[in-house]
């Protein structure tokens, strides 16, 4: 049996199609190349040193494995090129990505996922690795909230283990429509409105030492060109029946209201857009705006290496309630805090608009509290005051050379510190007074004693915080004892009586919050 010739019309659609197909792999691979090229490329040393190691956020979904793809075939060009260059200036070595698989134990599907997701990495060379996060259904900020933020954390984590530099994902035109609208819905500001970044750094990442840089690729392809791009290369995804549930606000808007507006605004997309993008000049704007009044009050030798950032009150008193509530919008983004709800800010200018010279005021947020003490404005850890009615164990070390004493109950750690050879001595203890007795901590019970120097005069702790501007929150802390005597005090340092023994090697005792 012969099969039927195609008609003009059958071979034009066919045609169409095709072309469209091809059309949509050159917009992805275009796009793909461009955002690499100006973000990611330039921070090489040397045209010849390694290209920063890449990660691909792989959900399994259409997105993510049209994104695996066009990132696989750009990497083997790159192979290509640089196998087949004879010049010194050499393409730099490209080592395999790692695509990073989330399980969220959501769906009864996401074991399949998984093993589809591992399967499509590893045949185009990628070096993959699947997390699995535990995501509470009653969680405050929601399950999306939730799945989200537990992501985001493990992908972080992923990232710092295999040395990431740049973490790809797969949002597309339609996403960043979406969440512009969602951000405005849900009464968002300048850096809501503002959408994503093609290059930022990713939600949550805080004060990490290794800092990961986040790179969407495909911001300005639509959700068709990537199904074009899928259908043209054959892909195979996953569907994730969540996305078609219209209780989640972002589904409601994906299927019911885009196409709405799309049926009046076509070019919806490239609207909204581009309204983000004036969004993100203007925060950009208001945030240098904010790096000057934060220059301007910061306390003199803080805010350096150590992270201790403190700025004078009296100072930024001087600004009027909006300008002072985008310093401290800023400063908590700078922080990696979540931005604080509007009536929250509102208070917080309040307060540290209105408080007296000798206030203490204490502001929690989340995992932080903002702190005003003597005048000063400082971002803390949350530190549990003392209960009287909470007495933590006694803890005891023979000491031997260690230089750690985690002290669990109390959040933090005892260091010791070998003084150095040509070091000044002062405040430091010998090593024989470590070793002659088992070193005790204890909690405070108060009318405890301590003196700076050996022939010094004793004082209340209380006193010497004080004096030393120790502050009340910092004041749960173990005293270190051998017998009836201290030896030392976290935050004033080794008693002047354990200070008077000399002639062996010495140490420095310092503490360390791990709060």
């Amino acid at each position: 049996m012969t099969s039927s010739p195609m008609s003009p019309v059958d071979v034009s659609a066919a045609a169409f199609a095709s072309a469209r197909c091809d059309a949509a792999v050159a917009h992805v691979d275009v796009a793909l190349h461009l955002a690499l090229t100006a973000h990611v490329l330039p921070q090489r040393a040397s045209p010849s040193s390694p290209a920063p190691r890449l990660a691909l956020a792989l959900s399994g979904g259409l997105d993510s494995m049209v994104l695996l793809d066009a990132l696989a075939h750009w990497v083997q060009t790159r192979r290509e090129s640089s196998e087949s260059s004879e010049s010194d200036e050499a393409i730099g070595v490209v080592t395999p990505p790692l695509a990073i698989h989330i399980h969220h134990g959501l769906c009864a599907h996401a074991d399949e996922w998984l093993v589809v997701c591992e399967r499509e990495a590893r045949l185009r060379g990628f070096v993959f690795e699947a997390q699995r996060v535990s995501v509470s259904r009653d969680a405050r900020q929601g399950i999306e909230g939730a799945a989200r933020a537990a992501r985001y954390a493990a992908l972080a984590s992923s990232c710092r283990t295999h040395g990431v530099d740049w973490l790809l994902s797969a949002h597309h035109a339609n996403d960043q429509a979406e969440t512009v609208l969602l951000q405005m819905l849900r009464g968002a500001g300048l850096p809501g409105v503002a959408a994503m970044a093609v290059a930022g750094e990713p939600p949550g990442s805080g004060r990490q030492t290794h800092r990961v840089r986040l790179l969407r690729p495909l911001l300005d392809v639509s959700r068709d060109t990537m199904r074009a791009y899928a259908e043209a290369r054959s892909l195979k995804w996953v569907e994730d029946p969540s996305n078609e549930d219209r209780h989640y606000l972002r589904n409601a808007l994906r299927h019911d209201v885009m196409p709405a507006i799309a049926s009046h605004v076509p070019a919806y997309r490239e609207t909204l857009a581009r309204f983000a993008r004036h969004a993100a000049q203007a925060q950009a704007l208001l945030d240098q705006l904010a790096q000057l009044d934060f220059d301007m009050a910061r306390v003199a030798g803080t805010g350096d290496a150590d992270g201790d950032e403190r700025l004078q009150r009296s100072r930024v008193q001087a600004l009027d309630a909006p300008r002072l509530a985008n310093l401290l919008r800023y400063w908590a983004s700078r922080r990696g805090l979540m931005m604080p709800p509007e009536a929250r800010l509102d208070e917080w200018v309040r307060q540290i608009r209105d408080a007296q010279p000798e206030a203490s005021v204490e502001l929690p947020h989340g995992p932080a509290v903002l702190r005003l003490y003597r005048d000063e404005l400082q971002w803390t850890a949350v530190y549990d005051i003392a209960d009287p009615h909470d007495i933590a164990d006694d803890a005891v070390l023979r000491w031997s050379g260690q230089r750690e004493w985690l002290l669990p109950q109390w959040k933090g750690c005892v260091v010791f510190t070998p003084v150095v050879e040509g070091e000044p001595t002062d405040g430091s203890v010998d090593e024989r007074v470590l070793r002659a007795k088992p070193l005790i901590a204890k909690a405070r019970a108060g009318g405890e004693r301590w003196r700076a120097r050996a022939g010094g005069h004793s004082r209340s702790l209380k006193h010497w915080y004080q004096s030393r501007g120790v502050a009340a929150w910092l004041r749960n802390v173990p005293i270190v004892w051998q017998d009836a005597e201290i030896v030392f005090v976290p935050r004033l340092g080794v008693d002047g009586g354990a200070q008077r023994v000399q002639g062996g090697a010495r140490w420095r005792m310092t503490w360390r919050d791990d709060a």
